[in-house]
């Protein structure tokens, strides 16, 4: 019957399971980006009740699922152009409203700080507001230019996600090196050793976060070049960057040692300054063109 045949044949071209495994395939790389943007309206949550150590983790296992969705959806080979638009807001909400939020509220809450009116709250709020702004533009300008033919193989500004991992993570380390008896400390939340051993931090260091906020908000605005992280080729180097990577995920999931956490983004970020100022190529690379002509 070779009319029955052709038939079959037809319909082997066309599984019904095909479309079902494309949804999935795409669905993958967006629940990890959607279960990063619960954690982020956690952190909200925690924030406005006064557990600023919860708040400060969940910011900080958003940054490792955004990493991790982006590795999902190579893998798979599901990127699209709706999972970048998805990503792009929930960084905004992640790394730009989350941290300000937090930050915000904790500095406003301590009267000795000055932050809680006149001009220290005007200062507070200002950075605040610049840093979401900037996290926004950065965002924003990283899309068009990705999209662009001449993109580089570079980032323009430091990313959002690097930038509000180590304002969040060495909150975190503040947290865990004030004493007790002083507010804003809470070193019985965390576990494992102290590696910065018997080092301790007075409530006035809480007072530079505001700089740090205006500095970080400038450097993700800039068009400063910095490195991306590709393949490695020496294979020491490349097995030391696994490793720290995977125990980075284990910690932050653990909420164990973020003064351990904090060496391996810290070291990356001052290697990618000093690489973006004195690279002969770095410097050669023209700023982006974002705008209309």
């Amino acid at each position: 019957m070779p009319g029955r045949r052709a038939s079959s044949g037809r319909l082997g071209a066309y599984t019904p399971a095909a479309p079902m495994q494309r949804f999935l395939r795409y669905l993958a790389p967006n629940l990890v980006t959607s279960t990063g943007l619960i954690f982020g309206l956690l952190s909200l949550v925690a924030t406005s009740e006064g557990r600023f150590v919860d708040a400060s983790w969940l910011i900080i296992w958003a940054v490792m699922l955004d990493r991790m969705d982006g590795l999902v959806a190579r893998t798979l080979r599901a990127t699209s152009p709706f999972g970048v638009q998805m990503d792009s807001f929930a960084d905004a909400i992640n790394f730009g409203i989350c941290p300000s939020f937090l930050v915000y509220t904790m500095l406003s809450s301590v009267p000795a700080l000055g932050f809680g009116g006149g001009t220290g709250r005007v200062l507070l709020m200002s950075a605040c507001a610049l840093w979401v702004l900037a996290t926004v533009f950065r965002l924003a300008k990283f899309n068009v230019v990705a999209e662009s033919d001449d993109a580089p193989d570079v980032f323009l500004g430091v990313p959002t996600t690097l930038a509000a991992g180590l304002l969040v993570i060495w909150m975190l380390v503040l947290l865990k090196y004030t004493p007790a008896d002083v507010v804003l400390g809470a070193p019985s939340e965390f576990g494992g050793p102290r590696m910065f051993g018997g080092l301790e931090f007075s409530f006035r260091a809480w007072s530079y976060l505001p700089a740090a906020m205006l500095l970080g908000a400038f450097l993700m605005a800039s068009n400063l070049p910095q490195p991306k992280l590709g393949p490695v080729k020496n294979k020491a180097l490349a097995v030391f960057l696994v490793l720290a990577s995977a125990s980075g995920f284990l910690f932050a999931f653990l909420r164990f040692m973020p003064d351990y956490m904090a060496l391996l983004p810290s070291t990356w970020f001052a290697t990618a300054m000093v690489w973006s100022v004195v690279s002969p190529r770095a410097r050669q690379i023209p700023p982006p063109s974002f705008l209309p002509e």
